[in-house]
């Protein structure tokens, strides 16, 4: 059994039993200059002509996030994708080189790049996105330097798998918009699928309450996918709610006040010994009790709170679930009913079918296997909420396109 992870900002892989982990040389490259030319620009900080721009450039802050992580058909090279401040990229990690190098594939200052996806015949999938509010699905060139987006309109469109030749499945949130054309939210996430000869769509699994994430077929036409309330409700006292109103003003007022020292002297308005840990903006921000995924705030610590008497322990709410929808099959079509979902693991929040048929998930702080006698951890992590295999399917498709 073999499958990839992402922990913090280390790729990883798990193959028989056996856990190996890299770091993106990139992203190691990267903190490395901008230290070097940090400490190369020190002088100015006390140059009694040091100008607020100058400040800010010797102060570079390096926000970096491993976006996603796919098994290649190559067994000594994985994919993965990344952000640092403005770009993006892909690159191969070679994971049998004494020196662990990488090979440039695809890097960009305009669109950001993530939910890699490689099938058997090394087809490569993912999601581009151009803009902070869409996103479109895009077949990768497996030599690199080049897309082709299969996907297009005012959507949000992530998760692809590539069924064959011709359809990719994904999944999609529509965006809402006012009358002056501005963003006010998303739509629950569908799975659709999408037929990349004809450009033609068609939905497959939709309730309006809850959204539906990641679309996985097993070798029986079984759809996968994660399901999660569209809206988590919180039981709220509504009196306390408004005495609260004050002690949040005053909350602000003092946070407009700290981001505006550290700006003009680099220090916080507050000292303590509290140190930080490094890791992806992600975890970045879980460490401040702020994780956004699948389009979702979660409070981490409240999760963490509320799930440590659960076998868990998670930090993802019990609410977002792995389920499994059989498929139906009519005279000339197959479709799936989510009211026949069968529900298989609570507090997901990544999972993937290995090559065995074996179904594995994480809910960010384990990675578990669900087996016919139940489930079985495998490993424990400190931040993963990114997880993936090789996809069994085959084509060639980018050629044909």
């Amino acid at each position: 059994m073999k499958f990839t992870f992402i922990d913090k900002e280390e790729l990883c892989v798990f193959e028989d039993g056996k856990l190996e982990k890299y770091q993106s040389g990139y992203v190691t490259r990267y903190r490395e200059n901008s230290k070097r030319e940090q400490k190369n620009r020190e002088w100015k900080k006390n140059s009694d002509r040091m100008l607020y721009e100058d400040y800010l450039e010797g102060n570079e802050r390096v926000v970096a996030e491993i976006t996603s992580l796919s098994p290649t058909v190559e067994k000594n090279k994985i994919l993965y994708s990344f952000t640092v401040n403005e770009t993006s990229g892909i690159y191969y990690k070679y994971t049998d080189d004494e020196k662990k190098t990488e090979a440039h594939f695809l890097s960009s200052n305009e669109e950001r790049f993530f939910d890699l996806s490689v099938n058997a015949s090394g087809e490569i999938v993912g999601t581009v996105q151009k803009d902070s509010i869409t996103s479109d699905i895009g077949v990768f060139s497996k030599s690199g330097g080049d897309y082709k987006l299969v996907t297009g309109g005012d959507s949000k469109d992530e998760n692809p798998f590539l069924k064959s030749n011709e359809e990719i499945l994904f999944n999609s949130y529509g965006v809402g918009r006012n009358l002056e054309n501005e963003f006010v939210a998303y739509a629950p996430s569908e799975i659709l699928k999408v037929n990349v000869r004809t450009m033609e769509i068609e939905t497959l699994v939709s309730d309006g309450k809850n959204a539906y994430i990641k679309p996985i077929l097993d070798g029986d036409g079984n759809l996968y996918c994660i399901r999660k309330p569209n809206e988590e409700r919180e039981n709220r006292n509504g009196f306390l709610e408004v005495l609260l109103i004050p002690v949040r003003i005053v909350e602000g007022i003092v946070g407009f006040i700290s981001t505006f020292v550290r700006i003009f002297t680099g220090k916080p308005l507050v000292g303590g010994n509290k140190r930080t840990r490094g890791g992806n903006s992600a975890a970045k921000n879980a460490e401040q009790n702020k994780l956004y995924l699948h389009n979702q705030t979660i409070e981490v610590d409240k999760e963490l709170k509320r799930n440590e008497k659960t076998e868990e322990s998670g930090f993802i709410p019990r609410s977002w679930k792995l389920i499994r929808i059989p498929k139906i099959e009519d005279d000339f079509s197959v479709r799936y009913d989510p009211g026949r979902a069968e529900e298989l693991a609570h507090g997901v929040a990544d999972y993937c079918l290995t090559e065995e048929g074996a179904l594995v998930y994480t809910n960010g702080k384990r990675i578990f296997e669900l087996t016919e006698k139940g489930k079985k951890k495998l490993l424990n992590v400190d931040f993963c909420v990114r997880i993936a295999s090789l996809q069994q399917t085959k084509g060639n498709l980018f050629d044909e396109l």
